[in-house]
């Protein structure tokens, strides 16, 4: 793989990263782009980031391009389900986190009691 497909793909990552979350829309978006890229690259000839750039903008122009075309209702909704599910694997995480916690401390109490219990049954036994 040359250094310019690095480059590329690098932009294309970026702008997908950009884009936040994967909707129909965004996904249609990105693959429009490859296209769109290809077809360039294709004609052009140029295949350096820098005629990319000129050609398409930055990552962020590229990203908020598609914000000022799409419907942000949608992408709000996922963010937000996204982020409920988030608190909820941290609250899951933190209650098992507590449980195995109090886990820990009841057997380790439970076990050193037994040591107790048995270094005075034995003393008990020696000295008869």
């Amino acid at each position: 793989m040359t250094e310019n497909e690095k480059a590329l793909r690098r932009y294309q990552k970026q702008v997908r990263r950009l884009l936040l979350v994967k909707t129909p829309a965004s996904k249609q978006f990105l693959s429009d782009l490859e296209g769109q890229i290809a077809d360039f690259t294709g004609a052009s000839g140029e295949s350096g980031l820098e005629s990319i750039v000129s050609r398409f903008g930055t990552p962020e122009e590229v990203a908020s391009s598609f914000f000022a075309s799409t419907d942000i209702s949608a992408i709000r909704k996922k963010l937000t389900v996204r982020r409920a599910v988030v608190c909820a694997l941290l609250a899951a995480l933190v209650i098992w986190g507590a449980a195995v916690a109090a886990l820990y401390i009841e057997a380790k109490n439970d076990y050193a009691g037994s040591f107790e219990t048995e270094e005075i049954v034995a003393d008990a036994e020696g000295a008869l």
